[in-house]
């Protein structure tokens, strides 16, 4: 009950205060006082809109990322890394692009229910993205969700629905011009499945994640166990 209480607080506090990147297994890659270290890249994928346009988005994200477990069975992480951003508008068929932006990731995740190989809990996940010149601006979006795992033996098998919402403040040069400017994701529900194990004496982990939005993406880390 304390480390559910501790994670819930931190929840909490993440929420208030703001994909991008694996989402990963609930159970914590470290033991409880220590840290990890992951080397990730995500290819985003999604549908938004803007006013009655319909707009697909693909982003190449690289990104660093900590991960510190402050309370048994309960982890905190940040991530920073760059990702570029393109955009099609389906309807006039134009086609917008912008090169690698600096954007920031915090989120908390955990288990509360444990049984045998058995292990689910839920995670949140907040992220801010630099401008991207004559794409969009003011550009975030939040990840909110529910992780199960089961393991055999060193592989972790885990999965999961999820609710996301993004927002920007479009800079696109549509013809003809959309009369409202903000960004928004069309849909809001999504699940991933994804895999971890070892790869070097249980101190460097392989996780390879997929996430089916309204459209699919994939990414990988590497990570080190301290």
């Amino acid at each position: 009950m304390k480390s559910f209480i501790g994670g819930l607080i931190v929840v909490l506090l993440v929420v208030s205060a703001a994909s991008a990147g694996v989402f990963g297994p609930p159970e914590p890659l470290s033991d409880q006082g220590k840290a990890s270290l992951d080397m990730g890249y995500w290819l985003d994928r999604t549908r938004m809109k803007q006013d009655g346009d319909r707009l697909g988005t693909r982003s190449n994200q690289y990104y660093m990322q900590g991960n510190y477990t402050f309370l048994k069975d309960w982890e905190v992480y940040g991530r920073v890394g760059a990702a570029d951003m393109t955009v099609h508008d389906r309807d006039t068929q134009q086609h917008f692009g912008a090169g690698p932006s600096v954007f920031g990731t915090l989120g908390v995740k955990g288990v509360l229910y444990r049984n045998g190989n058995f292990a689910f809990g839920p995670f949140v996940e907040g992220s801010m993205y630099g401008d991207h010149a004559n794409v969009a601006t003011s550009q975030w979006d939040t990840n909110v969700g529910l992780s199960a795992q089961y393991k055999v033996r060193t592989v972790t098998l885990y999965g999961g629905p999820f609710a996301y919402w993004r927002q920007a403040d479009s800079q696109l040069a549509l013809n003809p011009q959309a009369p409202a400017d903000d960004m928004s994701n069309r849909h809001h529900l999504g699940g991933f499945l994804g895999l971890r194990f070892p790869v070097v004496q249980e101190k460097v982990f392989l996780t390879a994640e997929a996430q089916m939005k309204d459209r699919p993406g994939a990414g990988a880390t590497i990570s080190y166990k301290f």
